[in-house]
């Protein structure tokens, strides 16, 4: 740290010193040099009493957590994680009590126990299940956890998707033009939407066959 001038109270701060230094900022030595004006040393001309050593600029912004606060952050990500893994398309908005609040801590808790209640496996895919979608003669798809139901390119048609989109089940109560016979589809979750990019067709006890086997056909009610 070097004193600009021998007559005003300002520094040159080193190369890469952050933040915004203030005079209190250089410690005691800051003003050591007035009484020893006239007192020569070394070749620079002064004892070096005109160097000081500047504190690091503090840090402005969040507080640092408490040990309640830091536990309560673990368990409060360690439950985001649990209902992520349950529910991709799961949001979070931070409550009003912030981030590592006992009540942040207890909703999360809460919706973890839905999720872990509410859903049922499917035995041909091992998918979570979400939502049971059924039309007027009683035909039941299973719709993924973190999936989405949508009409199929024919408009009467109803597939319901896992998240990446890619199709879960298919219900074609009209057939399609190579069998017209109505009937419906299962898959495995496959790369992406549209009849190339959806995964290995299943029977109905989720084996895989091939797509366009009688196997693949599921009979609907008509």
């Amino acid at each position: 740290m070097r004193r600009i001038s021998n007559f005003d109270d300002f520094y040159e701060a080193p190369i890469g010193l952050g933040g915004t230094l203030e005079l209190r900022d250089f410690g005691e030595e800051a003003n050591s040099w007035l009484p020893r004006r006239g007192q020569r040393g070394g070749s620079d001309g002064w004892t070096g009493a005109e160097y000081a050593q500047a504190r690091p600029p503090t840090r402005r912004g969040a507080q640092p957590r408490d040990p309640v606060q830091e536990m309560m952050g673990l368990q409060i990500g360690r439950l985001m994680r649990e209902i992520k893994r349950l529910n991709p398309n799961e949001t979070f908005l931070e409550r009003a009590g912030g981030s590592y609040s006992v009540q942040a801590r207890d909703s999360l808790q809460q919706r973890l126990e839905e999720l872990q209640r509410a859903y049922l496996i499917d035995r041909r895919t091992g998918w979570p299940i979400q939502r049971f979608i059924g039309d007027s003669r009683g035909n039941i798809m299973f719709e993924p956890l973190g999936g989405r139901t949508v009409p199929g390119a024919n408009p009467v048609d109803t597939h319901t998707l896992y998240p990446n989109g890619s199709n879960y089940q298919r219900l074609n109560p009209q057939g399609h033009p190579d069998d017209p016979t109505p009937h419906g589809h299962g898959h495995l979750m496959g790369t992406g939407s549209g009849r190339n990019r959806q995964g290995p067709a299943l029977d109905l006890d989720g084996n895989i066959v091939p797509w366009n086997s009688p196997d693949a056909h599921w009979p609907i009610r008509k």
